[in-house]
């Protein structure tokens, strides 16, 4: 960690977050390790099957009183995936059941002490994005996002993908309300490098 901050000094440090809370120790001894040695930590948290002692949020919660406790202070909120064996995601009864609940979780009970980032797709939610039968019909927006593979096109439709964009602007106002388009990265980057953005909920003006 040391080299690290020497070497590159990054803006922060991510560590990420196991299925079901299946790493949460090691994820939260590796943030606090890295925030003891100058980083700025920046801790995924997911809200699937966070179980224990019966309640669906306590494990959650722990999780954040830690994360208090050891002077981390940026989290990225996500929904989770499903867990180990299984293919579709399904919540817990009287537990989160998307990333814009934990969002609001943590503005409820930790107030302004997170600062806290979210997760969007920029070509469109995975569940969304299906075979275009006639590309021709498409227009700029989805043939922009649009892909190819043996001999198909793939794209999301603008009306998913509208939906999946308003999603991503309540997690950002459940957040706090500001945002600023200057700290995107480009579209291109974005789709070259990874299906998943991650946006600062804090400290932002007009992006939406």
């Amino acid at each position: 960690m040391e080299r690290m901050k020497n070497a590159i000094n990054p803006l922060f440090t991510d560590m990420t977050w196991g299925a079901g809370g299946s790493t949460a120790e090691l994820s939260l001894q590796l943030a606090t390790h890295a925030h003891d040695h100058g980083h700025v930590s920046n801790m995924h948290l997911t809200c699937t099957n966070m179980e224990k002692d019966g309640d669906p949020k306590k494990a959650v919660h722990e999780a954040l009183q830690a994360c208090v406790e050891n002077g981390i202070r940026n989290i990225v909120a996500l929904r989770g995936d499903p867990p180990a064996g299984e293919e579709e995601w399904k919540a817990a009864e009287g537990g989160f059941t998307c990333a814009l609940d934990l969002v609001e979780y943590i503005r409820e009970h930790f107030g302004d002490t997170f600062g806290i980032s979210v997760a969007g797709y920029p070509e469109g939610h995975p569940n969304a994005i299906s075979e275009i039968e006639d590309p021709a019909t498409m227009s700029e927006a989805e043939k922009a996002r649009s892909s190819s593979f043996d001999g198909k096109v793939f794209s999301c439709k603008d009306d998913d993908y509208k939906k999946e964009m308003d999603y991503l602007k309540k997690k950002v106002d459940a957040g706090a309300g500001e945002s600023d388009i200057s700290h995107f990265l480009p579209f291109k980057f974005l789709s070259c490098h990874s299906n998943v953005f991650a946006f600062r909920l804090y400290h932002y003006t007009n992006v939406f």
